[in-house]
């Protein structure tokens, strides 16, 4: 052991000790100079109280101000971190903590879609909780090998890093803040934005179309977002329902793959996801009502949106028209805004307005709440065509490709993109025709999985042993429990 100094990898995948992110943070922490512990957010199943201070909570929160360095450790969860991790962030705004003179960092896998805006939005939740932040690495993750694809830039990456955390450690060096401090109420999810008035006269209900609501805070206790909803049932000429999702009974993601794997599409968590799902693609229009928190949106909203994870991936909701609006988070608003947006944009919905709270005063937000209505109806009626902007096609190319070289096993996934003729762009996909067909075989998916594992493994280590040549370990030790 060098000296006192520590760093805290806290891993937030529900994959646990299976994750890719996991497997990428152990390979750095093999270059750190400073003992590091490993604790698994997931196992500590957090409330989604963000008030409650269970002990769970406050053991990661006594390891967090006794470390001198935090990794956050996750896979991407559309567009931010998983739940696990987001309650823990809730928590600690919520209750006002605070970790100036400390160093974050992360360590994130995923398929690098849309990774600079991730990482992006976990230096400011960093920043705004005190610390200074140091940088990050971004690895494509998979749910069989850990880390894949440019390998060695990624391992390089992980070393970089942790020369990056062993230098700031040895000299005190501090790194400069990227953004400004924002008001703590605006982050914390107990904070709610203002209602305002909805009374005007009501439109009459002459549509024959139904539009779904979903939100994710109980409305009797969001004054925004009711008055928002309450503006879509007056002022639209079409159905409206709703759906207050802390109401509803949805559970987060785990991470187990099998509504893919599978090829049916299908969620194996028995709760009412699944119906919820359905009534999507019953209906003609969606709107997302989201409050701001974390830097993001509300947990509950969250949850439901990391369960749409294969409607991402696989955009059935197209035909579908919408909007969101993002309420309660002041300068947080256009973020969550731009995030609530692509979601539903990826899903096939076109989304015709990403509407904010707090950049306009409450007559002026009441109007625009109103004409998005009105033009909701009209584009319904009217099936406006709105092209796909780079956002939406970047994304949908990367999981078209990641589908053509991977669907022996995202089968969902290939299925879905061979019936909707999404392959007909070129893609690297022609050369795994071969292992799709072998993967029809369940042993032999199973021995050609381990094989593979098996080959990466020893060209880690032929690499590290390269590597070792000239170069070194880092001299901390793991103290995990």
């Amino acid at each position: 052991m060098m000296t006192t100094k520590r760093a805290l990898f806290l891993c937030g995948s529900p994959r646990r000790k299976r994750s890719a992110s996991l497997c990428t943070a152990e390979y750095l922490a093999r270059f750190l100079d400073y003992d590091y512990e490993f604790v698994d957010v997931a196992k500590a199943k957090l409330s989604t109280d963000p008030s409650e201070a269970e002990p769970a909570f406050l053991k990661i929160v006594e390891k967090m101000q006794t470390a001198d360095v935090v990794v956050w450790t996750f896979g991407a969860w559309v567009l931010f971190v998983p739940m696990q991790m987001q309650y823990l962030l809730d928590k600690l705004f919520a209750q006002g903590y605070d970790f100036r003179g400390k160093i974050a960092a992360a360590v994130m896998t995923s398929v690098r879609a849309h990774d600079d805006f991730i990482l992006d939005r976990v230096r400011f939740v960093s920043e705004q909780l005190g610390f200074s932040y140091a940088g990050d690495v971004s690895a494509v993750g998979s749910p069989f090998f850990g880390y894949v694809d440019d390998e060695e830039v990624t391992e390089d990456s992980c070393r970089i890093l942790a020369g990056q955390l062993n230098r700031t450690l040895a000299d005190g060096y501090v790194p400069a803040r990227h953004y400004p401090v924002v008001e703590r109420r605006y982050l914390s999810p107990t904070y709610r934005g203002p209602g305002f008035a909805v009374d005007d006269p009501p439109a009459p209900k002459t549509g024959d179309k139904t539009i779904l609501v979903l939100t994710g805070n109980r409305l009797s206790e969001d004054s925004a977002n009711a008055s928002v909803i309450e503006s879509i049932r007056r002022y639209s000429r079409n159905r409206v329902e709703v759906i207050e999702l802390q109401e509803r009974h949805v559970g987060p993601c785990v991470g187990c793959y099998l509504c893919d794997f599978h090829g049916d599409g299908v969620c194996v968590l028995k709760d009412e996801y699944e119906a919820i799902k359905q009534h999507l693609h019953q209906v003609d229009g969606i709107v997302y009502v989201g409050t701001c928190a974390s830097g993001m949106v509300d947990c509950h909203l969250k949850v439901f949106l990391d369960r749409c994870w294969g409607i991402a991936h696989r955009p059935s909701l197209e035909g579908k028209y919408g909007f969101v609006v993002a309420t309660g988070g002041g300068p947080l608003e256009a973020e969550a805004a731009w995030y609530l947006r692509g979601v539903l944009d990826k899903t096939g919905t076109r989304c015709i307005a990403a509407l904010t709270q707090s950049a306009a005063d409450a007559p002026v937000f009441a109007a625009a709440v109103r004409r998005t209505i009105e033009d909701l109806d009209r584009a319904l009626d009217e099936k406006w065509q709105i092209a796909d902007r780079f956002s939406t096609r970047g994304v949908t190319w990367t999981f078209r490709d990641l589908v053509a070289t991977r669907g022996m096993v995202l089968r969902a996934d290939y299925r879905f993109h061979k019936e909707h003729r999404m392959f007909d762009a070129p893609s690297p996909g022609g050369v795994n025709v071969l292992m799709r067909l072998l993967f029809k075989s369940k042993r032999l998916e199973q021995r050609l999985i381990a094989t593979r594992q098996a080959q990466i493994a020893k060209a880690r280590e032929e690499r590290l042993a390269a590597y070792l040549r000239h170069g070194r370990l880092g001299k901390g030790e793991e103290i995990s429990d």
